[in-house]
């Protein structure tokens, strides 16, 4: 089995031979995670250090961003869109297609693959929620949800159509998924309401998603926070993989509970909890729970690890002993400690 198919298998419930990886361990990955450049205007600025520990730059649709910082993301402290007057100057915007060489390199590097890798494409317009916040303000924008409800659909509506254009330019690629990006959740809680989210998102994830599918394409999203009452919505609108990187402010059980069997995991050890406080041995504990929880249904279940563990304390050896262990115990059918260990102390009815 190549790593093509066995990502598909793990995904779609149909029976891998292992648990997909991609792990920073040096060994082979199963998956190709593509991040080609996004859109650019005129607008765009770098990042320009202008007191000792903090850059500040203006993104591609005019909002102002600060860090504190090299390495973060940083937050938006002017947003591009203060007055809704400025939305129809920025709906011609946000429709700015991506540079197109950097896919035609795709296209080529998925031909010389010649169906050996799974290839995952995130979508030049990545998200509805978080793209919305950047360029309204979070605030201001969850009290539009329902003061300025029209306008908002409109954005959600422009930006919804500009994922599309990009899941047209991946699927002529010949990519397998595409990913987006959305965090929807507080440490205990959603952001929004699941009849909010109902209103507002599921319309326009459904119409996103399922275009992914017509043209052959898997759909992977990235969310943390507290975002379990939410899943089954999303599973309903067509989500096939959640990438999660905290599992233990909703529980493995509970995840499980709700969506396992129906929607699939791309997960790391928790990031907030068991990989900053828990011992080597923890950490491998919870992957066997992770591998019995997440992908005991004929699949589930893909490795990773977080992608800056610097900025949250992850050392080497704590990553090293989450690697080894995915490789160790995620394999089918599930050894037997895997499965005594996860439902050590559970209920049957749980279990």
């Amino acid at each position: 089995m190549n790593s093509l198919e066995r990502v598909r298998r793990a995904i779609h419930f149909r029976g891998p031979d292992r648990v997909p990886h991609y792990l920073p361990d040096g060994e082979p990955r199963d998956l190709v995670w593509l991040w080609p450049p996004r859109p650019t205007t005129s607008l765009a600025t770098d990042w320009e250090e202008i007191a000792p520990g903090r850059w500040e730059r203006t993104d591609e649709w005019g909002s102002r961003w600060a860090r504190f910082s090299h390495t973060s993301s940083g937050e938006v402290i002017a947003p591009a869109l203060a007055d809704w007057d400025a939305l129809p100057s920025l709906l011609e915007l946000l429709a700015t297609p991506p540079p197109l060489a950097p896919l035609a390199e795709i296209r080529d590097q998925i031909t010389a693959d010649a169906g050996e890798h799974y290839f995952l494409g995130v979508l030049h317009y990545p998200s509805l929620f978080a793209t919305a916040h950047a360029l309204r303000g979070l605030t201001p924008l969850l009290a539009d949800f329902y003061e300025r409800s029209s306008e908002v659909e409109r954005l959600l509506d422009r930006l919804a159509e500009s994922q599309i254009m990009c899941v047209d330019l991946y699927a002529d690629c010949g990519v397998h998924g595409v990913m987006g990006y959305d965090d929807w959740g507080m440490q205990d809680r959603p952001f929004v309401s699941v009849a909010l989210w109902d209103r507002l998102f599921a319309p326009r994830y459904r119409r996103v998603w399922q275009h992914a599918h017509a043209r052959g394409l898997d759909v992977w999203l990235h969310s943390c926070g507290y975002i379990l009452p939410l899943l089954p919505g999303m599973v309903a609108c067509g989500l096939n993989v959640i990438q999660m990187d905290q599992q233990e402010n909703m529980g493995l059980a509970q995840l499980d509970r709700a969506v396992g069997g129906r929607l699939a995991f791309w997960c790391p050890v928790d990031i907030q909890n068991t990989m900053v406080h828990g011992t080597e041995e923890d950490i491998e504990r919870y992957v066997q729970r992770m591998i019995y929880h997440l992908g005991r249904h004929n699949g589930g279940l893909v490795s990773m690890a977080y992608t800056s563990p610097q900025d949250i304390g992850h050392t080497p050896a704590k990553i090293a002993a989450m690697c080894r262990a995915f490789r160790r115990w995620g394999v089918y059918p599930l050894p037997e400690q895997v499965v005594a260990h996860a439902t050590e102390g559970l209920p049957p009815s749980t279990r």
